[in-house]
């Protein structure tokens, strides 16, 4: 059975090709397409009117996905690099890549939840809190988690930093990427 940073983090990054820099942009347009496919789902089944899938919500789109995977990577590299890890810039562009993983399950099931709650016409009154705010706020903490379980995983096992400085610095890096994520629902 091939292993992956998903499941076995510490296993994966001892290989010789897990800083596969062609394998990190497979994840990268993976995820930048997958958001694709979520946010075209809800327009298409959307009650409510939105706005029109034009060339700018593709590019938005994509840099969305770029924000979340250069972020993680210059996190992970400066302090990794600040700390005396081996780091190579496109080991830690592979590194983060992998960290997307987590973040496009969560706002697919985030989704999927979203939809079944409207499809369900659950009275907003008996909900303490806004939908979005009920699903999307906690699954995406626990995204963060995974990606900063794979991350740590990377860390120790691929770059040689000790374990609490690796779980530190992925830590840092997760909740820095839960604060990019959660900062439109903050702000609504």
């Amino acid at each position: 059975m091939a292993t992956t940073p998903l499941v076995d983090p510490d296993g994966y990054f001892t290989r010789v090709d897990a800083g596969s820099l062609p394998r990190a942009i497979g994840l990268v347009l993976v995820y930048w397409v997958g958001s694709l496919a979520v946010g075209l789902l809800w327009r298409a089944t959307a009650e409510i009117e939105v706005e029109p899938v034009t060339l700018l919500y593709l590019l938005q789109t994509l840099e969305a996905t770029l924000l979340y995977w250069v972020i993680p990577t210059v996190l992970l590299y400066g302090v990794g690099y600040a700390l005396g890890a081996g780091l190579e810039p496109a080991d830690t562009l592979a590194l983060a890549a992998w960290g997307l993983v987590p973040m496009l399950v969560g706002e697919a099931v985030s989704n999927l939840l979203l939809y079944a709650l409207s499809a369900l016409e659950i009275d907003p009154t008996i909900v303490p809190l806004e939908p979005d705010t009920l699903v999307f706020v906690p699954l995406t903490l626990l995204a963060c988690g995974w990606a900063a379980v794979i991350w740590r995983g990377g860390l120790q096992s691929g770059f040689g930093l000790e374990r609490s400085t690796a779980t530190s610095t992925a830590l840092l890096t997760a909740g820095i990427c839960a604060g990019l994520l959660l900062l439109p629902v903050a702000l609504t």
